[in-house]
């Protein structure tokens, strides 16, 4: 069971009202929270929709002890609000192949380390 996580990268101000449904729906209603769920085409789907606003990937099981640790317990679909990730996040209106922070990424353990 592979888990993959979401983490809200840019605010709610002019965003189109089914994606910020959507966002509602994963549980992201303010910037730097993580949700945890369990990887799923209609998961991902929602966090395709959403792209714009979210940064979003597959995540490790260590990482998710370290998450444990630092908050309460984490479940699949529980939110959890982190602070900012160390250093920043790069450029938040580009997608993570242009150089940027937003959209799919293979990886989100080094992201979710910095924020915990």
């Amino acid at each position: 069971m592979s888990m993959i996580a979401a983490v809200k990268v840019r605010g709610n101000v002019d965003v189109p009202q089914p994606v910020k449904d959507t966002m509602t729906n994963l549980g992201l209603k303010n910037r730097n929270q993580i949700v945890f769920y369990e990887d799923s085409d209609s998961v991902r789907g929602m966090m395709n929709k959403a792209k714009d606003y979210i940064t979003y990937g597959e995540v490790s099981e260590e990482v998710i002890e370290k998450v444990k640790e630092r908050y309460e317990k984490v479940e699949s679909g529980k939110v959890i609000s982190a602070r900012p990730p160390s250093k920043g996040f790069r450029d938040t209106r580009r997608g993570f192949n242009q150089g940027g922070s937003l959209g799919e990424r293979k990886s989100l353990d080094s992201l979710i380390e910095r924020m915990v």
